[in-house]
């Protein structure tokens, strides 16, 4: 019991340490807020990254080609999930 009291303390002593030098941490490193002024769009020059994005388009398409194989396996997987799932056989 006289080991306890001084391990309990400096465990206690230990953590309000921690927790001091996580605070300043979080305090040194925090960003400051833009003034309300400043809440425009980024002026940075684009990165490659973004120059890559940039050119790729997405496809809107909706009207594909009847003969296409893509929607024909997708068809086809359907029209097996159906038959797997009949309700008649209570696999629902």
């Amino acid at each position: 019991m006289k080991r306890m009291i001084p391990c309990i303390l400096i465990a206690l002593a230990g953590l309000g340490a921690c927790g001091l030098l996580v605070l300043r941490h979080a305090v040194r490193t925090s960003r400051e807020e833009p003034a309300a002024e400043d809440h425009g769009a980024p002026t940075r020059k684009p990165q490659a990254a973004d120059r890559w994005q940039d050119g790729i388009r997405i496809d809107t398409r909706t009207d594909y080609a009847p003969g296409s194989k893509a929607k024909g396996r997708i068809e086809e997987k359907l029209r097996q999930e159906e038959l797997r799932q009949e309700p008649w056989e209570r696999r629902n």
